[in-house]
Parts: C-alpha cells; structure tokens; sequence
C-alpha cells in the first residue's frame, strides 16, 4: 500500500493523484472486518541522509575535542546521547515485561530519525554552537545540505 521508496515508519503520502488507489486498497483491507487506525498530519520529509552523516561526524570530531582535554569517558556515543538530552530531550515509550506482561511507560532519548529536515537543522545548529562555545570547531562540508540550509537562513 505504499510506495517502494517509502519508508514504512514514515507513512503513506497521500495526495491527490494517488486518493483513488489508497481508498481502492482500504476498501480491500476493511473487507476483513478488522479495524484500523488511520493518523492524518501534514507531510514533512524526514531527516535526511546527508544530515546524518553529518551529526555522526561531529560526534567523533566533539568525541576527540574532549577526549584530548581530558575526558576520555566522552566517547562518540556519549556525546550523541548528551546532545540529544541537551537539545532534543525524551518521549514516552511503552515497553511490554514478555514474561510478566506488564506494561510500564518508560522515558527515552528522542531520535533523530523522526525529525523532519527542519528539525533536524535546528538540532545541528544547536549541536554546532556549542561545540564551537567550548573552542571545538566542526567540519561543515562546503557542499552538504546543512551549509546550503545555512546560506538559505542568511540571504
């Protein structure tokens, strides 16, 4: 029901062109009598890849800044979860006990791969002003999308 280069987490796209089709193939699956949640939002494109690249590059590049001043417990996965915790914060996750069936609602640190590009900028500026307020200055590509985003933001 979704396109082949959708990904599954971030729905179906849904305009008009494809309005007939989708409502052809939820008529099919209504035809079971099983019932559906259907969530609809305005579509926003997901974080992109080259934004990802790009925060895992600067978590290594802090992750060394650091280690050489001393911190040597500062690994790159340290500084993705204390950016994170420091600019993005934590959602409500269900977890389900599989032998006790208990459920229990637990916080956990947001992902980056939910954000949109938008978001996601914002993050890396933010990630990125604080690495350059303790002297840590990040390689930003001249060429990737979160330099073509800045000079966007200037003109």
């Amino acid at each position: 029901m979704r396109a082949s280069h959708e990904h599954p987490k971030d729905g179906l796209r849904l305009h008009s062109t494809n309005f007939q089709a989708i409502g052809q193939q939820l008529s099919e699956l209504l035809k079971s009598g099983d019932s559906y949640r259907i969530k609809v939002e305005p579509w926003r494109e997901r974080r992109s890849l080259s934004q990802n690249s790009l925060q895992h590059c600067w978590y290594s590049e802090i992750s060394r800044y650091l280690i050489k001043r001393g911190k040597d417990f500062c690994t790159p996965e340290w500084v993705k979860d204390a950016m994170k915790h420091s600019y993005l914060g934590y959602e409500e996750i269900e977890r389900v006990d599989v032998v006790t069936g208990e459920r229990k609602v637990v916080q956990e640190l947001k992902h980056t791969s939910k954000l949109t590009t938008g978001d996601m900028h914002y993050y890396l500026s933010k990630v990125e002003s604080w690495a350059q307020s303790i002297g840590c200055l990040l390689t930003v590509p001249d060429n990737c999308e979160y330099r073509e985003l800045q000079r966007k933001q200037e003109e």
